[in-house]
């Protein structure tokens, strides 16, 4: 499932070859994964631009020069695609397909059909990881509100937090040196502010891993730089042994370095 650093990679390449450019063409392919009908969305998209494209937490927000706002959650394996009409006819599983001048076409696919397409998405007060309103003091006070929760279950938590996903839990926890069985509560203050700082230094030393490596991605993931969260490796570059364990419901990479705090 493509995390954090991915998405923010996907925006702005994205944004390099789509924004600004006339949408020509609209048409939803599967219904069930678009929150509106065909006709609205033709009546939204046609004849607009794309003004710009963020990244809210795990979604992509593309916004429209005529102030209409749709969202992508690509989930465990949604894609996007920018290509011409006649590679576009043979893509299985499209969601929405959205024709641009220039004779190119963005399409979105999952074959599991489980992505997300939301017109005019509602926003919440949940801080990014890598947002101004993700302090040190929030998390503070999120862990006091948490503090039976399991530490992995507490990142992942896209109420609490938004933006970390399963693989990059697993490498904050490994570099602020905390176990991912620990429980919120447990956790001394020292230890949260290098876990604080952890989350920051994670996602954007990731991000820059990923422009260097795949410069002009849109979909997939790029995991070869992760540290511990890594099928390609059993052991760390420190020499310590990678377990893999079912916690807070997802695989989790993680070593017996890192302390536990229950």
């Amino acid at each position: 499932m493509p995390e954090l650093p991915d998405l923010q990679v996907f925006s702005k390449n994205l944004r390099k070859r789509i924004a600004r450019r006339e949408i020509v063409s609209a048409e939803v392919l599967n219904r069930s994964r678009v929150n509106v009908d065909g006709d609205i969305v033709r009546t939204k998209l046609l004849q607009t631009r794309i003004a710009d494209i963020v990244r809210k937490g795990k979604e992509l927000y593309f916004q429209l020069e005529n102030d209409e706002t749709f969202s992508v959650h690509l989930m465990l394996s949604g894609k996007f695609h920018i290509c011409a009409p006649e590679e576009a006819a043979g893509i299985p599983y499209k969601i929405l397909s959205v024709g641009l001048e220039g004779e190119e076409i963005l399409v979105i696919s999952d074959l599991q059909s489980l992505c997300k397409v939301t017109f005019n998405p509602m926003e919440t007060n949940t801080p990014d990881a890598l947002g101004e309103n993700f302090t040190f003091t929030y998390l503070l006070n999120a862990v006091r509100r948490n503090q039976r929760k399991n530490i992995k279950a507490f990142l992942i938590d896209q109420s609490i937090i938004k933006g970390i996903g399963n693989a990059y839990a697993d490498e904050i926890l490994w570099k602020a040196n905390i176990s991912p069985k620990s429980t919120a509560g447990k956790i001394p203050e020292d230890r949260l502010n290098a876990l604080y700082t952890a989350i920051s230094d994670v996602l954007k030393d990731a991000v820059a891993n990923i422009e260097r490596i795949s410069p002009d991605i849109i979909s997939g993931e790029e995991r070869s730089f992760l540290r511990v969260h890594n099928f390609g490796k059993k052991y760390t570059d420190e020499g310590d042994r990678i377990l893999i364990q079912k916690i807070a419901a997802k695989t989790t990479y993680y070593t017996e370095r890192q302390q536990l705090f229950l």
